[in-house]
């Protein structure tokens, strides 16, 4: 059964995924998008090497051409339902501390501003 995707769309109609994919290059793009598709078949069943628990309910979904590495930071809102938050092209050993900020951040926008409060 697949899950559902969805993209977080800031209350301006922003959507970080979108324009992280848009500004790749096309075959980086690809590889991004087929990540994301087998993450919708997989859902919570995703392990490494595609998905990694990073912390508090936040995952990275991980995609790779050549020597780049691509992350998309994701969370679970619901049942069946993974909300991507941010990608970003990996540069060092760890994802960056700024990058996990954004995506708490950016969940708990959308728990208050879209569910109302209710974490899935």
């Amino acid at each position: 059964m697949n899950w559902r995707v969805i993209f977080y769309r800031s209350a301006s109609g922003k959507c970080h995924i979108e324009k992280f994919v848009e500004d790749l290059p096309v075959e980086d793009a690809e590889e991004v998008v087929a990540s994301i598709a087998a993450l919708r078949e997989l859902g919570n069943k995703a392990r490494r090497p595609l998905s990694d628990y990073l912390e508090d309910g936040i995952y990275e979904l991980r995609a790779r051409r050549l020597k780049k590495q691509f992350r998309v930071l994701y969370t679970f809102a619901g049942r069946q339902t993974i909300l991507l938050l941010t990608g970003f092209v990996k540069k060092s050993k760890a994802v960056p501390i700024q990058k996990l900020k954004k995506a708490k951040a950016l969940r708990k926008d959308y728990f208050v501003r879209v569910k109302g409060g209710k974490n899935g």
